[in-house]
């Protein structure tokens, strides 16, 4: 049996994705379950992304938030590839808000955000993945662009085209998608 050392590269760079993963971690997480609308898919999703993203460190150094992003997003439109040749069982989202969320939140705070992930699953898979970049992360026009590998004028008309979607479906304004 051969036991190979780590050498001093490879320990600092776990050291560096450990540091990426705690600081960003949530920030995906919750990105995830916009796109997605479940926590547990969000996860997967989640984990698909950190495993590319570890295994491409190197390379991507100088943008990992982004291209962890773009992997999220990636690895969500191949599971709604394989979901949409499934037989779709429709759920209450309010079911769900039994503290399932990762933080406690008032009852209020959870039914704005029940109806602002309700509204957001009536957008397409584009719009939405650019709605959730753009506003839900904070990530600017350019970021969000390069994420999704399209152009920022794409990401402009978009995000008013979701914006005025949403703004149609919800019948309480919210503050986390008006920006």
């Amino acid at each position: 049996m051969t036991i190979v050392a780590e050498t001093d590269h490879q320990r600092i760079r776990r050291a560096q994705f450990e540091t990426f993963v705690s600081a960003h971690g949530d920030q995906l997480l919750h990105a995830g379950y916009g796109l997605c609308g479940d926590w547990q898919h969000a996860e997967d999703l989640v984990q698909q992304a950190l495993l590319k993203t570890a295994s491409h460190w190197d390379r991507i150094a100088d943008n990992p938030q982004g291209y962890a992003f773009r992997c999220l997003v990636r690895a969500n439109i191949d599971r709604w590839r394989v979901l949409r040749h499934r037989p779709e069982v429709v759920t209450d989202p309010t079911a769900f808000a039994d503290g399932s969320a990762p933080a406690q939140r008032s009852t209020a705070d959870v039914d704005e955000r029940l109806a602002v992930l309700s509204a957001l699953q009536t957008l397409p898979a584009r719009q939405r993945a650019i709605v959730v970049l753009r506003y839900l992360q904070d990530l600017s026009e350019a970021d969000t662009a390069e994420v999704l590998g399209i152009s920022v004028g794409a990401v402009k008309s978009g995000a008013s085209r979701g914006l005025a979607r949403l703004r149609g479906t919800t019948s309480t304004p919210s503050q986390e998608v008006d920006s």
